[in-house]
């Protein structure tokens, strides 16, 4: 598990952010052809793993991920989003396979839209931070 993991199971764990967008249509990597709109993808930007002298059996990982806003109109996307930084901030969610996990908001990106497709995406960074076994 790793950062994606984290953050999708914050998400889909929310009643609040579920009634916006069903947790089926909250997923690690690149949404299937065809996904009902609203839809969250989450993909890690970046990975740094903390540097030690002395080898422990858990390593300190610190993640960028983010998170894409597929939805059908603007006021849509913008809903998702504000949900999303409210349900994801700050929170210390429990995820198989690592521990003492972190999950902050990091800021967003820019609004977008695919006019062949109609389709409104706006994007969240969040930092994660947990331990995983070497």
């Amino acid at each position: 598990m790793d950062g994606t993991a984290a953050l999708v199971a914050v998400t889909t764990a929310d009643a609040r952010m579920t009634a916006l967008v069903p947790a089926a249509r909250i997923m690690a990597g690149v949404l299937p052809q065809g996904t009902l709109l609203p839809a969250i993808s989450i993909m890690r930007v970046s990975s740094v793993t903390r540097k030690t002298l002395s080898k422990q059996s858990k390593t300190r990982v610190t993640q960028r991920v983010q998170a894409t806003i597929h939805a059908a109109t603007y006021d849509e996307q913008a809903a998702v989003q504000k949900m999303l930084v409210a349900v994801a901030d700050a929170t210390f969610p429990d995820v198989d396979g690592i521990t003492e996990v972190t999950v902050h908001h990091d800021g967003g990106g820019p609004d977008f839209m695919d006019e062949p497709a109609s389709l409104y995406l706006g994007t969240e960074d969040f930092r994660i931070a947990y331990n995983e076994e070497r």
